[in-house]
Formats: structure tokens, C-alpha cells, sequence
């Protein structure tokens, strides 16, 4: 007669487990975690170009004269032309609509002009002074986020931590359970869902009367890293 199968689930998402011993041993199955919050490093400056022409190629040309504006501004402010990069680029017709229809009513041209970089207090002050400066009002949104980098830094330091949590929690168990933990049979990491993006983004509208530049605060918002292991020991 087969020997009777005996699992004990405890609450934490612990397993302990005993099968025929000439097919297996006993383990115990643990999942450890560890979680940080931390503050973005990264600053991403988006700038909303757009015109509405009767034509698109002079639609075309007036946000080619309004870029060539912004980088100048950029370029004043330390940063190269090919920290700039062009994203969101469209062109189509402007339609009104009437009780009777849409009616064309010219070409709206618009893209975006991105910079990335590390952030800086200072840096943002300066640009949000320098925008107020300008004598048309300038659409755009500050971002943060956190660097591959410092993910990766952070995400080392977590896995380590988990599985110290993983074997706090096992010993634990073993111990209330009357068994000793041996040597580890598996770790296992890593789920099918994706991994959320860390990014605060903060959208702000700039024009001639708009306060000093270095009066705003620019603080971004801490985000959550967290590691999740799951580690399954033998004991006897």
C-alpha cells in the first residue's frame, strides 16, 4: 500500500511536504521579499511644438522656425543638439465641425522635442526661468524616472535581501515544525508579469508672466522597487 501523502500549507505561502522517500525528499518551500522606496534620478523635459497653417508646408515650416527657437534656448542652457531628440512627429488635416459636417480648415503640424538627463535641481529651475522668458507661451512636461542603473543597483540589493527573508521565514518553520533545513533544492524567481514603469510626470504651462524660475520646487516622487524569491530547502 502507497504511503499516505501528507501537506501542511501554513499561511505565509509555506509548504512543507513529504513524499515516498524513493522518489523524493522532504522539503520546505519558502517565498521571500524585500521592498525600497527610492527617488528617481533621471529627468526627462518634453517640449510641444505645434502650428496650424492653411497649408502644410507652411504648417511644416513654422514648427521647423519654432524648434530651431527651443534649441537655441537649450543649447543656452548646456545642452547639445544631439541630447535633443524628435518623438511624436504628425501631420494632418484641421477639421471644424458644423451642424452641416466637417469642414478642412487648413493642416496642424506638431512633434515633440525630448531631452533626457540627470536630475538636477538647479538645472530645472534654470529651465523653468528661462522658459517664463520667452515672449510666446511654451507647452511642456517634466517627468522622472529611474535609471537602468540604479534599477539594477537597487534590484541586486533586494534579491539579496529576499532570499535572507526566504531563509529567516524557513528556519523559523523548520524549527516550529520539528525539522532541520539542509542543503537548498531550488530557487525560483522571476513571474510573467510585466514590470511596472517607475515615472512621475508633472506638466506645467510656461508664459511671460509666470514666476521666477527658481521660486518652484521640483521635488519628484519616491517610487516602490520591490523583489519577490522563492526558495525550497530539503530537511530532515
Amino acid at each position: 500500500m502507497k504511503k499516505l501523502l501528507l501537506i501542511m500549507v501554513l499561511a505565509s505561502g509555506t509548504v512543507f511536504g513529504q513524499t515516498d522517500q524513493a522518489t523524493s525528499k522532504p522539503t520546505v518551500t519558502v517565498n521571500g521579499t524585500s521592498k525600497v522606496y527610492i527617488t528617481p534620478d533621471m529627468t526627462e523635459l518634453n517640449i510641444h511644438v505645434s502650428s496650424l497653417k492653411m497649408d502644410m508646408a507652411d504648417a511644416t515650416k513654422a514648427i521647423g522656425d519654432q524648434t530651431q527657437k527651443y534649441l537655441k534656448i537649450l543649447k543656452d542652457l548646456g545642452f547639445k543638439e544631439t541630447d535633443v531628440k524628435t518623438t511624436n512627429f504628425s501631420a494632418s488635416k484641421n477639421r471644424i465641425y458644423r451642424a452641416n459636417g466637417p469642414i478642412d480648415s487648413g493642416y496642424v503640424v506638431s512633434q515633440n522635442l525630448t531631452v533626457k538627463f540627470a536630475y538636477n535641481q538647479v538645472t530645472l529651475q534654470a529651465i523653468a526661468a528661462r522658459f517664463s522668458g520667452v515672449k510666446d507661451p511654451v507647452d511642456f512636461n517634466i517627468g522622472f524616472y529611474v535609471s537602468d542603473q540604479l534599477r539594477e543597483k537597487t534590484e541586486a540589493d533586494l534579491q539579496g535581501k529576499a532570499v535572507a527573508d526566504a531563509r529567516k521565514k524557513a528556519t523559523n518553520l523548520s524549527a516550529a515544525a520539528g525539522v532541520k533545513m539542509t542543503t537548498v533544492k531550488a530557487i525560483v524567481y522571476g513571474n510573467d508579469v510585466s514590470a511596472p514603469v517607475y515615472y512621475k510626470d508633472m506638466r506645467m504651462f510656461a508664459n511671460a508672466e509666470m514666476a521666477d524660475g527658481a521660486n518652484l520646487s521640483f521635488a519628484p516622487q519616491e517610487v516602490e522597487l520591490q523583489e519577490t524569491v522563492t526558495v525550497v530547502w530539503f530537511i530532515e
